[in-house]
């Protein structure tokens, strides 16, 4: 039994823990990030050649290995992708109004390094594992790949959940490339073969032979792709996900309260500089976004922007955006 219960506790141990740490590493503050992402890129170099030893090891031990090596090399994409040093080139709201086509490659622009990030991992990981007998570490970041592209599919076609809280604020603008809807015509799908998938696996687990490192291997595959269904579900019922990692957005609600950027029971009020000159346009697809809610609840937005040629005054109040030129700005302080 400890072949089949030992690898399922495993699994959704470490998928609940890594998920968390990430989390909360993310809400330490900027000032952190690259003590972070120093630690994971080391951790994940040690991940790959953990995997490069274990490719010709048929041994219970290297199931394990492989599968928390793929794991650990996909949380530092995820690390890259959320600390805002690996996402894309598009870094700013989608404007208002844009549907189609061309809401879909602004999206992918949002993300496209991200997923090319993914894509070299892949490709080293298979490297690494080419013609050996475990396939596991391969597997595993397979699975994890095809599940979160299903999981962005489903998220900007449309749901009625989508966990937003998870977002850090240098990343808010991904927000407006969601959409909330009842469904959408690809989740039957998804779901449906994610299901199918999770069936299988299971039943290469239970005919594998008792002990070995191929059961271990597929109970460990089937675990984390139920775990997979099981967040994709989230996306439909009205269950919040952060309850799961409460402890990891945890450094989340206390950075933003240090910085007063939290609304309670009062009206709070935040300010910060401007430090390098702004693109108009660029600004003014901002102030759009923040008219229709894209960083949620703004009562009202104002400052001053140094532009190539000037300054502009910008403000956002009463659901309307203003930008205006200035003629002269004395000796304030773009904020």
């Amino acid at each position: 039994m400890s072949e089949i219960g030992l690898p399922v506790l495993a699994a959704i141990l470490v998928w609940w823990l890594s998920t968390g740490l990430i989390l909360y590493l993310d809400g330490l503050g900027r000032g952190s990030f690259r003590w972070s992402m120093a630690a994971a890129s080391g951790l994940a170099g040690l991940a790959l050649l953990a995997i490069l030893l274990t490719a010709g090891s048929g041994t219970v031990a290297g199931a394990y290995i492989a599968f928390l090596a793929a794991l650990t090399i996909w949380g530092w994409n995820e690390m890259a992708f959320l600390m805002g040093y690996l996402s894309g080139p598009r870094r700013t709201p989608c404007p208002p109004g844009t549907t189609g086509w061309l809401r879909f490659r602004y999206a992918a622009e949002t993300l496209i390094d991200h997923e090319l990030g993914i894509l070299a991992s892949a490709a080293l990981i298979a490297l690494a594992s080419w013609g050996g007998v475990n396939p596991f570490a391969l597997w595993t970041f397979a699975i994890l790949w095809i599940m979160r592209l299903s999981t962005k599919i489903n998220i900007f076609l449309g749901a009625p959940n989508i966990p937003d809280e998870f977002l850090p604020a240098h990343l808010g603008y991904l927000a407006s490339y969601f959409s909330r809807r009842p469904m959408n015509g690809f989740f039957p799908f998804a779901i449906t073969a994610a299901i199918v998938a999770t069936a299988l696996l299971a039943h290469l687990a239970v005919a594998a032979a008792p002990g070995s490192f191929e059961r271990v291997g597929y109970v460990l595959l089937t675990t984390l792709m139920a775990l997979a269904v099981l967040e994709h579900w989230l996306l439909y019922v009205p269950v919040s996900a952060t309850k799961l990692w409460s402890w990891g957005l945890s450094s989340h609600r206390r950075g933003a309260t240090e910085s007063g950027s939290i609304p309670g029971p009062s009206l709070v009020s935040w300010s910060a500089d401007l430090s390098r000159p702004c693109d108009a346009r660029e600004l003014g697809l901002v102030l759009d976004a923040v008219v229709v809610g894209a960083f949620g609840q703004v009562e009202r937005l104002d400052g001053e922007a140094r532009i190539h040629d000037g300054w502009l005054r910008f403000a956002v109040a009463d659901g309307r955006a203003s930008l205006d030129r200035i003629t002269q700005m004395d000796t304030r302080q773009a904020r």
